[in-house]
């Protein structure tokens, strides 16, 4: 288990930990790879790649590239997991999210990361530990936490959605990942950022009738991805501290 000890305190088994990581999507993972090469053992509660599993159309394509990966010692690379596997990385280029979760699945192993499958359902700071309450009762004091939930958790619908659609007249884009009962539908799309235009390729391809997309701000320039903007943004987070 990749926890330091066990504490029994008043009957009840409390989990002690020098590294509490909530979320084992890729931010989790890379975080709990990184600890452990570095010599913490991590506690990671969450479910692996949940929300890539659950949340994602099967059809979708990552924005990022095969040099984007999760491994800060360049190791256990996404480049390196394709090789392995014999795939050269301009035969994945867009990169199918099935891939790239089979990919996280790869790099676990590689990294011997154990993910306790629960989920955090309180967290508070006493005497300068943290302490966790899980969704299962148990209870867990870390040193440090890392908090990497993903994006699960912060849908957001306007009010007017609910007020004045019955359920099965809408959805959010986190819900619905399958399009086959959409098929000959004409769908309404508010929001004009990166997943109303992914959803709106996506029902095209399932034979929708009609897709509008609906927004309040400039069309996109839908061009390739660069991503060399974050280069300045990562080296200030190691130089300036907050």
């Amino acid at each position: 288990m990749s926890v330091s000890s066990i504490e029994h305190t008043n009957g009840e088994n409390r989990l002690r930990t020098p590294l509490l990581v909530i979320g084992a999507g890729p931010h989790g993972l890379a975080t709990a790879a990184y600890a452990r090469r570095v010599g913490i053992e991590p506690l990671v509660v969450g479910q692996p790649m949940a929300f890539w599993r659950e949340s994602m159309p099967s059809g979708m394509f990552l924005r990022s590239g095969a040099d984007w990966h999760l491994d800060a010692a360049k190791e256990n690379t996404l480049i390196a997991y394709l090789q392995e596997r014999g795939i050269d990385p301009v035969d994945a280029d867009p990169i199918p999210v099935w891939l790239f979760i089979e990919y996280a699945g790869w790099f676990q192993e590689k990294a011997g990361i154990e993910v306790t499958p629960d989920l955090v359902r309180d967290l508070s700071r006493k005497d300068g530990r943290f302490e966790a309450t899980l969704q299962s009762g148990r209870r867990v004091s870390a040193e440090t936490v890392v908090v990497a939930p993903g994006i699960t958790h912060f849908t957001v619908v306007p009010e007017w959605v609910e007020e004045n659609l019955s359920p099965e007249h809408w959805s959010h884009t986190s819900t619905i990942i399958n399009f086959e009962q959409l098929r000959g539908a004409r769908v309404l799309i508010i929001g004009g950022r990166q997943s109303a235009f992914e959803w709106a390729t996506l029902l095209a391809e399932e034979g929708a009738d009609a897709i509008h997309v609906v927004h309040r701000h400039d069309t996109p320039d839908f061009a390739p991805a660069d991503w060399s903007f974050v280069d300045g943004l990562m080296d200030l987070t190691s130089s300036v501290p907050g």
